[in-house]
């Protein structure tokens, strides 16, 4: 819900941090921790404390309300103007506002993420707890009465929506009046007023006929604007976008989506990007979000804390399901404190993001098998508190599901459930996946498999072997107590692999061609789209950072990313393996090694290089049954690069990829790509472009 004369104020800024003399002028978002988490030196390593911020604020020059909106103030914070305290804050993830008294002077916030076990996320989490205001501050204005929440529910029968809306307001609201207009792609839908009903109100709209119902492909949105109106003077107005739409989750799966079957393609977002921490602008979670799409990704996971209204925005807009999280993150449950701050939380991120289409999922929290931080509290605390906020979750939004990943125990209590499956990685082998996967989709009968994978260093290639111990067998696939850290114990790749894009592609394959044959499977989602910062993993390839993305830390792709969007769009792809493989050994003459994703949907073409030499110019050929296409370019120093387009039609299939192997041919070295087709096709022509990186032979 956005006031719509609201203005940022996210420029000057006067920061210092602790008690410490230096003082700088920084523009919002900001962390004071957006570099000092990758020191390597103890001593300037991941600064916990207190950040204080300062801004001038002039006069009002109305006598208007004002108010300061904090998108987030990580991880707590309180706001003075002066020496006059205004409001204080618990959790790094929520928006709040204080108002602002009837003068100008100086805002103050005091911003601190040291540790603090009464407070979620716990310390044991594997991501950093940046400080600071990491997100947007906003100023507005209202008069006598002010909009505080607004909820648009729904309920589909036939082809209507029919509508309830309920809302809050404070101030001087007895002669208040609510006026409300809705608007789609096609203009005004209805527009009602009707006196509010004091503080809490609740209205019953027009409903809505045939509605545009929202979906990953289609995500329609509708505008809600509600004004109060006092003696015919606009006192408060707000903007909110909503969607319809239906779902359904029967045990057993599958998932359905306005009554269709609907396989939930997902990955996982933190919100953490290199050189800012989670201080991200707007504008790179929204261009992350579109390379999300763009990899054909339809479900996203935001770990494990709820996210910048920007982000959810850009969910809405592109059509991506939301798994939506508390950042109850590892540490088991401690006292009254802790509960109340959780308590607020969950209600603050329900209430602030209840109307956005794109969540379908309340996460209640993540690993609560970890061990407790709390002394003198049991896994009953941690189950019967579980319990309490699946009902608090269902009790402000019983249109959405609670979710929850890695505590067996409370599968029962939860809607969806999610065990800790790693194949591949943390234990077992990879080839074993579809069995371990069948066995949990048995014992939990609404599951999601989210977080699966592996890491991969940037620019590590390997053809094999990937593994320097063989990995047994298992029933069970789960991430044991301290396996991601410890240096010992049963073979696993996590141990004993070689972190390469290479065996990356292998899981990831693996995966995605048993996923995409179980009919009952209503999703998954992959760990995690971009790698990101953690204070756990100092031993990393990377020191600091979790590898397990299909980007890296600054948003590049890896080899893996094009692999998802080979199996998941219908964009025709080609991009052979891998341009940052530019030293490769093999036979003498032979091009070892160049193996690749064939990204073309739907027909089978050979791919040929003959003989080159150095910057001399090679053709290369795609063939298909009568038709021919060939490009030229020219080796240099440190591989070749081809650019070309072709032409072909449209069809859907399951890819195949072939990695190209030593040839006795002396004269010709030959990469075949195919794929199975399918039994449709369309007629209408494409040209794509594409980039070669063939192995660089040695003489």
């Amino acid at each position: 819900m956005y006031h719509t004369n609201r203005r940022q104020i996210n420029d000057n800024w006067r920061f210092r941090f602790e008690d410490g003399p230096e003082e700088k002028y920084v523009t919002l978002p900001h962390t004071w921790n957006a570099l000092d988490t990758m020191e390597p030196a103890p001593a300037r390593h991941y600064r916990r404390g207190t950040g204080w911020y300062e801004r001038p604020l002039p006069p009002p020059s109305s006598p208007r309300r004002r108010f300061i909106h904090f998108e987030a103030a990580a991880m707590k914070a309180a706001v003075w103007l002066d020496d006059v305290l205004l409001g204080e804050h618990a959790g790094g993830y929520t928006a709040f506002a204080v108002e602002l008294p009837p003068r100008g002077g100086l805002l103050r916030v005091r911003a601190d993420n040291s540790p603090d076990a009464g407070l979620i996320p716990s310390d044991m989490a594997d991501f950093f707890l940046y400080g600071g205001l990491t997100r947007n501050v906003w100023l507005y204005e209202t008069g006598a009465a002010r909009l505080t929440r607004l909820h648009l529910a729904y309920e589909l029968v036939k082809d209507t929506a029919v509508l309830t809306l309920r809302g809050a307001c404070d101030g001087l609201i007895d002669e208040a009046v609510l006026d409300l207009q809705l608007t789609g792609a096609t203009g005004t839908i209805w527009r009602a007023r009707t006196a509010s009903a004091g503080g809490q109100f609740a209205v019953n709209p027009p409903p809505v006929a045939a509605p545009q119902l929202w979906s990953p492909d289609e995500p329609a949105l509708y505008t809600l604007t509600a004004q109060l109106i006092i003696q015919d003077e606009v006192s408060d107005e707000v903007v909110e976008r909503v969607g319809f739409r239906s779902y359904d989750f029967p045990a057993g799966g599958p998932f359905y989506l306005n009554g269709e079957r609907l396989l939930l393609r997902g990955t996982h977002r933190h919100e953490d990007w290199a050189g800012r921490g989670a201080a991200v602008p707007d504008a790179w979670s929204r261009r992350e979000l579109a390379q999300i799409k763009a990899a054909g990704f339809n479900f996203i996971r935001l770990a494990h804390y709820p996210q910048a209204d920007a982000v959810l925005d850009a969910c809405d807009e592109l059509g991506l399901i939301v798994w939506e999280e508390l950042p109850w993150c590892r540490g088991g449950v401690g006292g009254e404190t802790f509960k109340r701050q959780a308590r607020a939380m969950l209600r603050e991120m329900i209430e602030q993001h209840i109307n956005r289409p794109s969540i379908i999922f309340w996460g209640l929290g993540n690993e609560l098998d970890w061990e407790s931080e709390h002394p003198g509290t049991s896994d009953d605390d941690v189950y019967a508190f579980l319990a309490e906020l699946h009902a608090l979750s269902r009790r402000l939004d019983p249109s959405r599901l609670t979710a929850l990943r890695r505590y067996d125990r409370g599968a029962d209590i939860v809607d969806v459930y999610s065990p800790s499956i790693w194949s591949g990685w943390y234990r077992g082998r990879y080839e074993d996946y579809e069995a371990v996967l069948r066995e949990a989709m048995r014992r939990f009968p609404r599951l999601l498999h989210m977080e699966w994978g592996g890491d991969s260093h940037v620019g590590r290639h390997n053809a094999g072997p990937h593994l320097r111990r063989a990995i047994a067998h298992h029933a069970t696939h789960e991430e044991l107590p301290g396996a991601a850290l410890s240096r010992e114990g049963e073979a696993r790749a996590s141990l004993d692999g070689d972190w390469s894009e290479s065996y990356a592609l292998d899981v990831m394959e693996w995966h995605l061609q048993v996923q995409n044959r179980l009919p009952n499977l209503a999703g998954t989602a992959q760990w995690a789209f971009k790698d990101f910062g953690t204070p756990l993993r100092p031993e990393n390839p990377i020191p600091y950072v979790n590898q397990k993305g299909l980007a890296d830390r600054t948003g590049q792709p890896k080899d893996v990313y094009f692999l998802f969007q080979a199996y998941q769009t219908d964009t025709p792809v080609c991009y052979i393996e891998s341009p940052t493989w530019l030293a490769r050994t093999g036979e003498p003459g032979a091009l070892n090694g160049c193996g690749f994703i064939p990204i073309v949907s739907g027909r089978h073409c050979g791919l040929t290089a003959v003989p080159w030499a150095q910057n001399s110019s090679i053709p290369l050929f795609l063939r298909r049954a009568g038709w021919f296409g060939s490009s030229r370019s020219t080796w240099g120093q440190t591989g070749l690069r081809l650019s070309g387009k072709w032409r072909t039609g449209r069809r859907s299939g399951t890819l195949l990829r072939r990695r190209c192997r030593p040839t006795a041919l002396p004269a010709r070295r030959r990469c075949g790509v195919g794929w199975r087709m399918g039994a449709s096709a369309e007629k209408r022509p494409f040209w794509s472009s594409f980039s070669l990186f063939p192995a660089r032979a040695r003489r």
